[in-house]
């Protein structure tokens, strides 16, 4: 059985803990201290991740099996840090938000639930901290209260129950086959034979592939995103934007790390939203489209497994959550004086939001990968990565790769500010706010700045990252990086612009886009 005073340090000793307990202290608290309240939480949660430094804590002996709740490491560590920052900046943002306690709860709790999965350093309390994640999370998008977000909100919560389903089913089979309920390098295939073939699947190995492929947003099993993370509240969407499928990232690198099939299943993630986000119309599903092409570039380099792959893996893991929350943002700030998300409805804003419009610029060139941009100094490492693997048709892939870093600049990097602020000039247009709350612009700021800075000087970053050995040799900034990544960026400018000037760029029609949940809406419904 399980030594209470054993539990009791194991709780003290948790960041993700100090969270939970700031989520319900900060949601009873009158509601002109409860931002500053969670911001103390989170700061106390942080000094306590920097005093742990490297270690597993946190032990405790239930029915005879160890349980490693905190394990400090160098690739759970950059993930906690990003969390912090990205929580702070969440609450930043939400500044202005007073009234709704149950939104408050969530956007810390949610966060709180994320950060003790990366921490987890067995399968039962990652499995905990999974359904944590999964029933805190489906309140941001319950929080409009609308008939349409509770139908959302109830298949978010399918999809995410049902990914906890096959991550205990393969915690159970795991233990049978090795009597560990640790939580290290899983793999999906037996151990490679003599002549080079790889073995059978491992059954338990399938099963926590597919538990995390869900959360990833694997293609087919993507469509939750889009469905519900626009119908959320505004700043509930950029809180879901962040963690969940980063979870699943991290889960990804700490169990699969060199399982070649997540390449091939990386190369469509990041291709297929490219189409799909061409003719999309409402700008946050944009965006959430792009969640799903810049996992893929993660998964790739988590597929490829050599240390320099891995660490463009989840430094881009890094720096995605500030530059595309960059993004959420400024089109969230956009949203909160319109009241719209609508492509054919915003437009011609640069008059009214000049630095709204500057910060998104920001954000959309640093997704993009430009030079001296927090995108650019991480991505690179994927693309040398494979570049470099012995992997059948990774020549192929190395092309997807060039293509899909086109297709982000195309309707990441440009749709979204194009359409936001500078097409369909509205001179009539009425606005529901008068001006963006202060927290707003702050937290803006904030991921410019980061977003700027760790392009310039990325070595505070790469001193986070698993691989120091390689790492080390990785100069980003040459001149030889910089012009091949313009030749292709400035390309690719210049075919949005002739599409445009020749008006060959697809129109936006004010439609729903299914892209591939019409097979689970139509045959898989009749089915």
């Amino acid at each position: 059985m399980m030594n209470m005073n054993s539990l009791l340090t194991a709780l003290l000793h948790n960041p993700a803990v100090i969270l939970i307990v700031g989520a319900f202290v900060a949601v009873r608290a009158p509601s002109i201290i409860r931002k500053p309240v969670a911001l103390v939480f989170v700061s106390a949660s942080a000094l306590l991740l920097i005093r742990l430094g490297t270690i597993e804590t946190g032990l405790i002996t239930l029915f005879g099996e160890q349980l490693v709740t905190v394990r400090v490491d160098s690739l759970s560590r950059i993930f906690a840090v990003i969390f912090h920052i990205a929580i702070a900046l969440n609450i930043l943002y939400s500044w202005h938000e007073k009234k709704d306690r149950l939104s408050n709860f969530a956007n810390l709790a949610y966060p709180a639930a994320c950060l003790g999965g990366v921490l987890a350093g067995d399968f039962i309390t990652l499995f905990i901290w999974w359904e944590i994640a999964a029933i805190t999370s489906v309140f941001l998008i319950w929080a409009p209260g609308t008939r349409a977000t509770y139908l959302s909100g109830m298949r978010y919560l399918t999809v995410q129950i049902l990914s906890g389903v096959m991550l205990l089913g393969g915690i159970v089979l795991y233990y049978r086959v090795h009597g560990s309920i640790s939580f290290d390098f899983i793999g999906l295939r037996d151990v490679e034979h003599a002549d080079g073939n790889h073995g059978p699947v491992k059954l338990y190995g399938l099963f926590l592939f597919i538990a995390f492929g869900i959360k990833s947003a694997f293609p087919l099993l993507h469509n939750w995103v889009q469905d519900s993370y626009p119908k959320a509240s505004l700043t509930g969407t950029i809180v879901l934007s962040v963690f969940t499928t980063k979870l699943a990232v991290y889960s990804l690198a700490r169990g699969f790390p060199g399982t070649h099939e997540l390449v091939y299943i990386g190369a469509v993630m990041t291709i297929f939203p490219i189409f799909f986000a061409l003719i999309e119309n409402d700008l946050r599903k944009v965006l959430c489209y792009s969640i799903n092409n810049q996992v893929g570039f993660m998964v790739i380099g988590i597929g490829v497994g050599s240390a320099t792959a891995l660490n463009g893996a989840v430094g881009y893991a890094f720096c995605n959550i500030i530059f595309e929350s960059l993004l959420f943002m400024s089109l969230g700030a956009a949203i909160y004086r319109t009241g719209t998300s609508q492509a054919t409805e915003l437009g011609g804003l640069y008059r009214q939001m000049p630095l709204t419009m500057a910060l998104c610029i920001i954000g959309a060139l640093s997704i993009s990968a430009f030079p001296f941009t927090a995108g650019f100094v991480t991505k690179g490492l994927i693309i040398e990565g494979a570049a470099a693997a012995h992997i059948p048709g990774i020549f192929i892939i190395w092309l997807v790769l060039l293509f899909a870093s086109a297709g982000v600049l195309e309707h990441a990097g440009i749709k979204i500010p194009y359409f936001t602020f500078f097409a369909h000039s509205h001179p009539d247009r009425k606005f529901i706010n008068d001006k963006v709350p202060t927290g707003m612009y702050v937290a803006m700021i904030i991921s410019a700045i980061l977003s700027i800075g760790i392009g310039i000087y990325p070595g505070p970053l790469y001193a986070l990252m698993p691989g120091q050995e390689q790492i080390q040799s990785y100069h980003p900034n040459t001149a030889y990086h910089i012009i091949e990544q313009l030749q292709l960026l400035l390309f690719a400018i210049l075919a949005f612009a002739v599409l445009i000037k020749m008006k060959w760029y697809p129109a936006e029609i004010p439609s729903d886009n299914l892209d591939s949940d019409w097979l689970w809406r139509i045959p898989g419904r009749h089915f």
